[in-house]
């Protein structure tokens, strides 16, 4: 661990949101200060919008200490479900006792809200992931508020991914009394901001005040910067392996090198094997050429003394060459004799990317292919062409390959939920990932559960795991393709509870 390395006494950039450790910066305390105020003055309708990863939830957090005692703050996360359902844990929260089925939870809340004003309170019902919320229930939610009566002592703060917006701007038509543009929305930080965002982590973690300029070089800051676009989340697991890489070298600051670097090589190997390519194709079309040389100089000393019916006999240096051409698509015996074999045929079935493995293998398929023929050639570069991937079929294998899965819920064993995606193009956008190439280096441990609603919806699950330590800490060694989708450890048996109805 590199906290003694570094002499901090907590890990800087942690996934946990911790309110304590707030940065500011980036409109952050602004947008804070400017909720604050909204729900103190009893705005109805907030929102609060902002992409995957750029602190909407640790905002909340920050927000609500702040709030004085007169505001009792409703929160719940990820709300999925009907109207009535977010209605019941409303009204419960809010201290009903029990909510029978035949109860109206429209007249029960309007109950409790008329009693929380004689009692000189507020109620802010906070919905945080709100861009998963069905439509149905949104609206009627947008419709709950312009039934209120005046004057209205409930605020509904809305906190989602741009999404949201998209399905507020379906209701406008339905919700004219609401105003859906009252609301913040969260921006990435800048460069600037990312070095500053680093300093004031390491700080808060223990770090001293004479080596916080130290720590991250320049060039460091620029690349997280670059790789994360200002996203905190991004930036704060790029961070993090960066200070686990440096530690592991022994060095007391992050240079550039110790910035995860996996797309730039992607792009130096991709260069590589395209030069790779030319060079193996280059070379091919020089031995096809040769050969067909060959088979003209001796096609051209044997035809005159050829007589009818015979067959030509060609030396056994050459017979190799001239017999394998046809698998290649090149003329038959008969056209032999009246056309030259072209090079365009090889060069249209193997491209430079199929024959290039890398460019370091180019002096040993120099040396070796001296002694095969073409058609042995261009048979290996077709092997060497990868398989296209099918991600309709990918898609079902894993959901077969889910049913064996599911019995670790009785062996009380544990998982990791990578993402959950509700729309109609849910299905769609899971096999366009799985073709992806990062994903095939781990597709046997991905597993899908589908829930019946409208939109459908996926749950995409990562491994099985003995214990709950086991699965976490699967979760931090991650890659950051995965990481990016906040994956968390639960059980299988609790991921199962998401599928029901």
């Amino acid at each position: 661990m590199y906290l003694e390395h570094f002499q901090l006494h907590t890990s800087p950039f942690r996934e946990e949101i911790d309110p304590r450790v707030f940065f500011p910066e980036a409109g952050r305390d602004e947008i804070c200060r400017g909720l604050q105020r909204d729900l103190e003055e009893g705005r109805l309708f907030v929102k609060l919008i902002g992409s995957e990863g750029t602190g909407k939830t640790l905002l909340c957090k920050v927000l609500f200490e702040t709030l004085p005692d007169a505001l009792e703050v409703v929160y719940i996360d990820n709300p999925r479900g009907s109207f009535d359902d977010v209605l019941r844990v409303v009204c419960l929260d809010l201290g009903l006792q029990a909510v029978d089925e035949q109860v109206n939870l429209v007249d029960e809340l309007k109950k409790l809200l008329r009693l929380k004003k004689e009692q000189g309170r507020r109620v802010v019902l906070v919905l945080d992931g709100a861009e998963n919320i069905f439509l149905a229930t949104l609206e009627r939610l947008l419709r709950f508020l312009c039934e209120l009566e005046e004057p209205v002592n409930f605020t509904l703060l809305l906190v989602g991914r741009p999404a949201l917006d998209v399905n507020l701007e379906q209701l406008t038509v339905y919700c004219t009394g609401v105003d859906i543009h009252a609301g913040y929305r969260l921006e990435p930080m800048s460069s600037e901001e990312t070095g500053r965002y680093l300093i004031f982590r390491l700080l808060a973690a223990g770090l001293d005040k004479d080596k916080q300029r130290e720590l991250f070089a320049g060039e460091a800051v620029d690349k997280i910067y670059a790789r994360a676009g200002g996203n905190p989340r991004l930036t704060n697991i790029l961070a993090e392996e960066a200070l686990q890489r440096s530690c592991s070298e022994k060095s007391f600051m992050v240079l550039l090198d110790h910035v995860d670097s996996k797309a730039d090589q992607a792009g130096i190997n991709r260069k590589k094997s395209d030069l790779s390519g030319f060079l193996q194709q280059k070379k091919r079309l020089l031995w096809l050429c040769a050969g067909a040389a060959v088979l003209l100089v001796v096609l051209f000393l044997l035809l005159p003394g050829k007589k009818q019916g015979e067959k030509v006999t060609t030396p056994e240096a050459v017979s190799s060459s001239t017999e394998e051409i046809p698998a290649i698509g090149s003329p038959g015996p008969e056209q032999k004799r009246a056309q030259t074999p072209k090079p365009e045929p090889i060069e249209a079935s193997t491209p430079a990317a199929d024959l290039g493995a890398s460019a370091g293998n180019t002096d040993t398929a120099t040396a070796s292919d001296g002694n095969r023929s073409v058609a042995e050639i261009t048979a290996e570069g077709h092997k060497k062409k990868p398989p296209k991937r099918d991600g309709a079929e990918l898609f079902q294998e894993r959901l077969r390959a889910s049913a064996g899965w599911l019995a670790g819920s009785y062996r009380g064993q544990y998982t990791i939920q990578l993402m959950m995606l509700s729309s109609d193009q849910a299905v769609a956008n899971v096999q366009k990932l799985f073709v992806q190439d990062e994903y095939s280096s781990i597709m046997d441990k991905l597993y899908i559960l589908r829930k019946k609603t409208n939109p459908p919806t996926l749950f995409v699950f990562y491994g099985t795991f003995a214990s709950m330590e086991d699965a976490r800490q699967a979760r931090n060694r991650m890659p950051i393709f995965l990481r990016k989708h906040h994956p968390y450890a639960l059980s299988i048996a609790d991921a199962l509870t998401k599928t029901e109805d």
